[in-house]
């Protein structure tokens, strides 16, 4: 009888050990499962996003550089649209009329172009020319007839040539939005500063 009360505590201790033996294999499974599938989601969350990489980096990103030139860029494009406006007044050369009327045209693209770059860059424009270009348009307001003429297709000829080399320096910038706005407004301004040498060398 003793024996047997012996044997049977031993039976019993020995299925206690291998079922704690197996609860904590199986426990310890699941602990390498957890384990691995927390490095798989952590290896998810710190994988770069093409986004978070830089991609388009170069449209998004404007120095102080590119603010200044679009800045700039819409003042003289209002100052285009003011000088063209007042031609059609103060003016009394008909080459010079329509030489105004097609920088009021042109600018009319040139600055919807503008404005789209800016909205898509984040960027506020000016409301009204700045100081360098607003003296413009104070000055040929009190002028009349030739005297209009020839101030007029002058100060064009001065700043287109200022222009021009703002917008050939921008269309070597990194910002492609920038780079692509000023490579298309180029041709534009170089059309104007021809007609406007063209319409000088007549002797106005």
């Amino acid at each position: 009888m003793k024996n047997s009360i012996i044997l049977f505590f031993r039976i019993s201790s020995a299925v206690m050990l291998l079922a704690c033996n197996n609860t904590t294999t199986h426990t310890v499974n699941i602990n390498d499962s957890l384990t691995k599938d927390s490095v798989q989601v952590a290896g998810k969350d710190h994988t770069a996003h093409p986004l978070d990489s830089g991609a388009g980096v170069s449209t998004s990103v404007v120095d102080t550089a590119g603010r200044l030139f679009l800045n700039r860029a819409a003042s003289a494009g209002m100052l285009a649209v003011a000088l063209g406006e007042l031609s059609a007044k103060n003016g009394s050369s008909a080459s010079v009329k329509r030489f105004g009327e097609m920088m009021v045209k042109d600018q009319a693209d040139a600055g919807s172009h503008l404005k789209t770059v800016a909205d898509q860059l984040r960027i506020a424009l000016p409301d009204s020319m700045l100081p360098q270009h607003a003296h413009y348009r104070t000055e040929l307001d009190k002028k009349k007839g030739a005297a209009f003429d020839k101030t007029y297709m002058k100060i064009t000829v001065e700043n287109h040539k200022e222009d021009m080399a703002e917008f050939e320096k921008a269309a070597k910038t990194n910002n492609s939005l920038i780079r692509n706005f000023a490579l298309q407004t180029l041709p534009m301004l170089q059309k104007q500063l021809d007609s406007a040498n063209a319409i000088l060398k007549k002797k106005l």
